[in-house]
């Protein structure tokens, strides 16, 4: 099909020429031979009137036109995959589709998991991808690669569309041969204990409460940091160490475990979880299926202490 002079099918190797800046790794992602994706490359030179990628030493660069292109080549793209597999009715019992969520490993335990029994039930053809938190994930998210965020509110864009899930507090976690802390935890101690946190990505993006700390100028002493928020309470096993986790997955801990839960003497503001989407699956039948089964399995939690 032609647009404007265009032949769309060349959209499909554009995206993947720009994206991975490669004619190699874009022939074998589109299951094209390299001399096919070179005449492709080609066209579309000639369409647009710029060579579009330069070889700079052994690596494809964009040129200023390229780098131009390419949020629109990623957007037609993916909203043409979205639509074809729009339908006027979704049937979760027969249909298959994967949904990609990122999210951390918290909501993985705490909603996700224990929704899989039904989903299993409801949609044994639907697969759920989970995606961890990272700048290029939200990349991918911003371009349409990646239906679903599970987040707190402070990284909503505000410019998609969203809806509260739950909310969740903090509590401190020590080993229970800890005997810095007692039965209650003072600001001091809680200062002068070295800490386990999380970061996330290559960036080392912090959570809601590195974001708080942060924000209130309290300087902890880290002793580790960890990418995932259910590392937390095994690495304070056998140390002196102290880590602040989620209530939810506090009580999801072994009844056994080496471990006493604590109070946490700073005011951490309520942790809001939302469930944000792209704005091209605001109406896909499929979405909005996926969207519903979240909030309801959202909506079985209490109100966090």
């Amino acid at each position: 099909m032609r647009l404007e002079g265009l032949d769309l099918n060349l959209v499909i190797a554009l995206e993947a020429i720009l994206r991975l800046r490669s004619v190699s790794a874009a022939a074998a992602e589109t299951h094209l031979t390299q001399p096919a994706l070179s005449r492709s490359l080609g066209r579309l030179r000639a369409h647009f009137g710029d060579p579009i990628v330069l070889l700079s030493g052994r690596e494809l660069v964009l040129t200023e036109f390229g780098a131009a292109i390419h949020p629109f080549a990623s957007r037609l793209l993916n909203e043409a995959r979205t639509f074809t597999q729009m339908r006027a009715v979704f049937d979760p019992g027969v249909e298959t589709r994967e949904f990609s969520i990122i999210c951390s490993d918290y909501i993985t335990l705490t909603l996700l998991a224990p929704m899989l029994g039904k989903l299993a039930a409801q949609a044994p053809q639907v697969t759920l991808r989970c995606i961890s938190i990272d700048t290029s994930a939200d990349v991918a998210f911003a371009r349409g690669d990646i239906d679903f965020r599970v987040i707190p509110e402070y990284i909503l864009s505000r410019e998609n569309p969203f809806c509260r899930l739950f909310e969740d507090s903090f509590v401190s976690v020590v080993w229970s041969g800890n005997s810095r802390v007692g039965e209650t935890l003072d600001m001091e101690t809680f200062l002068a204990l070295r800490h386990v946190a999380t970061a996330f990505g290559s960036n080392r993006f912090g959570s809601h409460l590195e974001q708080f700390l942060s924000a209130n100028r309290i300087d902890l002493d880290v002793a580790m940091l960890v990418p995932n928020f259910s590392h937390l309470p095994d690495c304070v096993v056998g140390t002196p160490y102290i880590a602040t986790i989620h209530r939810r997955l506090a009580a999801r801990l072994p009844r056994d475990a080496p471990l006493r839960l604590v109070e946490t003497p700073i005011p951490i503001p309520p942790l809001v979880q939302n469930l944000e989407w792209h704005p091209t699956r605001d109406g896909d039948k499929a979405s909005i299926w996926l969207r519903h089964l979240l909030i309801d399995e959202a909506a079985r939690f209490a109100p966090s202490d």
